[in-house]
């Protein structure tokens, strides 16, 4: 999973803070970044900087698993060579998320340094590939937010 080649080394990975939190799908309508599954890459001290996008569900349990993703980074324990670009939240469903997801996703919102909302999008429950149904105008813009992030040099992006 990581590449073999630092020439190729990829803008973002996008890791689940657990499973079905849409992390393969966006990693597939974005174009670019490595989907890393649920865990936190694992760098030697040679390996660049990794951009790690978090993915959740705005659900309850989903938010809850986010807040325990960001609460590790915050704690940097063997992550040093890890840059969290933010939280992207996925809606569970079309309707509103629950009250308890909502003031998790206020709290991510202070924790992270960037939270994405990304809407439901009935169609991709019936898509073998999501590059079927082509991308949001949420996924649009965070494809676009992500890319200037990684592209643009910050004190933030070392």
């Amino acid at each position: 999973m990581i590449p073999q080649n630092l020439d190729t080394w990829p803008p973002a990975w996008w890791v689940g803070c657990h499973g079905g939190a849409g992390a393969s799908t966006l990693t597939r309508l974005a174009g670019f970044g490595i989907d890393f599954g649920r865990g936190w890459p694992l760098l030697a001290p040679t390996m660049p900087v990794s951009n790690v996008v978090l993915v959740c569900r705005a659900s309850a349990s989903g938010t809850w698993a986010a807040t325990g993703a960001i609460e590790q980074w915050r704690r940097r324990t063997g992550m040093s060579r890890i840059n969290v670009l933010g939280v992207v939240a996925i809606a569970a469903s079309p309707r509103r998320p629950p009250r308890i997801a909502t003031e998790r996703l206020d709290l991510l919102r202070g924790w992270a340094p960037q939270l994405w909302r990304v809407g439901w999008v009935d169609a991709l429950l019936a898509a073998d590939d999501p590059r079927d149904v082509g991308a949001s105008p949420d996924v649009e813009a965070l494809r676009n937010a992500i890319w200037q992030r990684v592209h643009t040099p910050s004190k933030d992006n070392r």
